[in-house]
Parts: structure tokens; sequence; C-alpha cells
């Protein structure tokens, strides 16, 4: 993309349309595994509830983890930070023989709920509609007078026990804000009306303006990542960064999901990328401090990557990005950005 700072308002957020009833805010965060684009897109939902004067409460896989990566970004208000409710069976003993399951008395006061996790209802994530409704439980009993509100892209389900939940899930639902044209139109057609564009809110976690570029021409810089989803393009990105090399890029490996296992632990391609290539690259935290972190993208010749939000933070600063897409959303995010961002030349 080319250096501009003018956007139509299809891809900008417009705060005034976002509109949640009631005082007391829950966002359902669900399963969280030490990922950079939910954490962001929780950050700046966060803000715009507490611009509007909200009281927030977030659910989270690893609450005191979310509330440390929170704690740099001095501006946010007092956050109640709850752990999610249980799933399975495991998950389930750890909550209700703890004091975990003291939270409980949280949600008697809830005004609504916002339900989001990026591709929030997707069978491209497994049981991704039953864990939707799970989530709902602690509050079961208040559903009938608490605004639901769903936020991410949406895909109409084609399995009937995924549709079951699915529908049951709209018919409570008040509003839903989709981070694409397409999950607006599929849900209008489906019957669902109450539905709106609303630009994924990571793009905008940060200030764009304050983020310098001081690089030279002489060094340049490639950021690469690689995760289990993108697994099949392993060899792809291997020549990827054999030609980079050979042009005397140095290559820096970005750790998106950080997380201790084999799916959501980005690390482990770092490794055998570095065994196939006899070299070694510099990690790049983002978690420690996100606007280094954000300097260190912005000052990169070019990012390679199938995450989403990778790509959003590279579109959003100006940086030439390859991305190796393995679900949907990438594809319509990025058609989102080249069909309604219009740039000045």
């Amino acid at each position: 993309m080319q250096k501009g700072i003018t956007a139509t308002p299809i891809a900008s957020i417009d705060e005034s349309n976002f509109k949640i009833k009631g005082q007391r805010i829950l966002i359902l965060w669900n399963r969280s595994y030490k990922n950079m684009g939910d954490e962001l897109i929780l950050l700046w939902t966060t803000r715009l509830l507490q611009k509007q004067g909200k009281d927030v409460v977030i659910s989270a896989y690893n609450p005191k983890r979310i509330a440390s990566f929170f704690s740099q970004f001095t501006d946010l208000k007092p956050i109640t930070y709850l752990h999610e409710f249980p799933k399975g069976i495991r998950s389930f003993l750890k909550y209700f023989f703890t004091k975990r399951k003291n939270e409980l008395e949280q949600y008697k006061n809830i005004d609504a709920i916002i339900i989001w996790w990026g591709e929030i209802l997707t069978e491209e994530s497994k049981n991704s509609y039953r864990y939707r409704n799970i989530a709902l439980l602690p509050i079961l009993k208040k559903l009938e007078h608490t605004p639901i509100y769903l936020m991410g892209g949406i895909q109409i389900p084609q399995k009937n026990s995924n549709l079951k939940l699915f529908k049951r899930l709209l018919s409570k639902t008040e509003h839903i804000y989709a981070r694409d044209l397409e999950s607006v139109e599929n849900l209008k057609n489906f019957w669902y009306k109450n539905v709106s564009f609303f630009m994924d809110t990571s793009r905008f976690a940060y200030q764009r303006e304050s983020i310098q570029k001081n690089c030279t021409k002489e060094n340049k810089i490639a950021l690469i990542n690689l995760n289990k989803n993108w697994e099949k393009f392993f060899e792809d990105l291997l020549i990827e960064c054999e030609n980079l090399l050979s042009s005397w890029y140095t290559i820096k490996y970005v750790p998106i999901s950080k997380w201790d296992n084999d799916t959501y632990n980005d690390i482990i391609f770092k490794e055998e990328l570095e065994k196939k290539l006899l070299t070694h690259f510099e990690t790049i935290d983002r978690e420690e401090n996100f606007k280094i972190f954000l300097e260190e993208v912005k000052n990169s010749n070019i990012i390679i990557t199938s995450r989403l939000h990778f790509f959003l933070i590279a579109s959003y600063l100006w940086v030439k990005t390859k991305v190796y897409p393995y679900q949907m959303k990438i594809l319509k995010m990025k058609k989102i950005i080249q069909d309604y961002w219009i740039l000045d030349q």
C-alpha cells in the first residue's frame, strides 16, 4: 500500500454506530491462546465502551495475563476480569472446585453481553457454535432481559446441529456488528436484519502517527510468521526466506500466538525454519512493550504472514505485506481494505 491518510467511511470506525444498551457490559472473549489479534480487538472494543461511560467486564481464559498486557495502556479505566465459564470436563472441575466459582456472582448485575472472538461463528473452527452458547449459561435466567451483541466475522452454518444453535443465539441477539460485508449480506438473506458493518477494531488499537520509521535503505528487514493452520505453506515460506537471505535481508520472526501446545505455538515453526536454513532469526516480542513491537513493524520492508491481524497492523502502518490465507476471514478482510480503503497518492 502507498502512503496516505484518507479513508472512506465504510473502512473507518464510526463510534456513533456502536450502541450497546446498559451500564455494565460483559465481553465474552472466550478461548484465548496468547493471540495478538484477540487482544487488540478486545483492547479497542474496551476503549469504545469506556468512552461511552460503560463499566467493562471481561471473561477470558487467562484473566491475569490479559490484565498484565493491558497494564501498559495507561488510558484504560479499571476493568473487571473473570475466568471464562468452563466448556470441558477438566475445566469444569478446575472452575467449580476452586475459588473461581465465586465469580458467578459477578454475572448477576450484567446489563448487556458482547460475544466475539475473531471469526466468532464459523464451522472452520470446531465447536464454535457450541462454545458460544455454553458461555451464556451463567446468565441463562437473565437472557430474556439481557441484550446480546455479536461482533466479528460470522458464517451461516451448514450442519443441522450448528444451525439450531445458531438460530437460538440469533433469537436472543439485539444487534450484530460484522467486520466484513459478506457476513452482513448473508445474515440479511438468512433472515436476520439487525446487522451492520463495523471494521475490525484491532486495526485502530494504537495511534499510527506515533509510530516512527527510522530504518535506513541499506538495512532491509523482513518479518515473518507461521502457524499450525498455515503448515501446508511451510515449503513456500522456506523458499521466500531463501530468496530474502540471498537478497541480503535480515529476517526476524514474530510469534503471534505463544501458547504451550503444538497447535498454538508459533515458535515451533521458527525452529524448523532455522534448522532448514542453518541460520538463526531474532524473535520479536509483541507483549512486553507493544509500541516497540509496532516500531519493528513500521521499520520493516516486508511482512510475510498468514495471520489476519498481523496483516491488518501492517496495512494500517503502510508496510508491504504478503499473506498466505488459511481461512476465509483473511480473504474477506483483504477485500475490505483493497475495495474500500481509499488512499491519497
